[in-house]
């Protein structure tokens, strides 16, 4: 005789049953664009939850996205880097700044009490471009700087963490840091993109100050900027 099969349980009934093993009321789980009225009809099955939805419920309960909508578990560290690359494609994609952040830093936190230091330092680098990318200059100097141990990682793994790191210390009045970073690390940076934003960071800072090295640092921009337009075009008929 078959055995009956176990009902199938719905997103809306998931929903219900992780917010409760939490502790939570539909309004504390509540967040900007997901109200508690919102949440009510999802657990009552009369809703189907957006992306935008499962991706904000999702980061309150502490679970991924997947495992809500689908209930398939995921392994401690698969979820939290499930959770690392949620907060930087918000960040990337000029979301609410202040969720993706919040759950970075519990990410960091989470990492190293785990004992991943891969995981927390690439939460802090995220931390340390959001910040330069909404003017802490400071905050992205203290977070990067920490993060990229002082040079132990190399530019060309992470250029763009290294070019918000100049530009955040010439921002903050460190300009002989950050004119001794771009000129050590600059060449080891393999992004041509990011060398480019560096020598423009570069540039900008020193026109206050020595103007033909102002010139020379947008000369070179430039340099860099049509070999990599002219590389880019030849590729391009090369494919054809």
């Amino acid at each position: 005789m078959a055995r009956p099969r176990t009902p199938k349980e719905t997103v809306g009934q998931r929903l219900r049953r992780l917010r409760l093993e939490r502790g939570l009321s539909q309004r504390q789980l509540a967040a900007p664009g997901v109200s508690y009225a919102y949440i009510s009809r999802i657990e009552a099955d009369a809703r189907r939850p957006s992306v935008k939805a499962l991706r904000k419920l999702a980061l309150k309960l502490g679970v991924s996205p997947d495992e809500l909508e689908t209930g398939s578990p995921l392994r401690d560290a698969d979820r939290r880097e499930l959770r690392l690359a949620e907060a930087e494609l918000a960040l990337r994609l000029d979301e609410e700044p202040s969720g993706p952040e919040e759950s970075l830093r519990a990410v960091a936190e989470e990492a190293l009490e785990n004992g991943d230091t891969a995981g927390a330092r690439r939460a802090r680098i995220a931390l340390g471009l959001a910040a330069e990318r909404r003017g802490d200059a400071e905050e992205a100097v203290a977070l990067l700087d920490e993060a990229l141990g002082g040079g132990d990682v190399p530019a060309a793994a992470r250029p763009e963490a290294y070019a918000a790191l100049v530009r955040a210390q010439a921002a903050s009045g460190q300009n002989e840091l950050a004119d001794e970073l771009a000129r050590r690390t600059l060449g080891e940076a393999g992004d041509p993109r990011s060398r480019i934003a560096t020598l423009r960071a570069l540039a900008t800072e020193a026109a206050d100050g020595d103007r033909q090295e102002a010139l020379e640092f947008a000369r070179r921009a430039l340099a860099l900027l049509d070999v990599t337009e002219e590389e880019r075009e030849l590729a391009s008929l090369r494919a054809r």
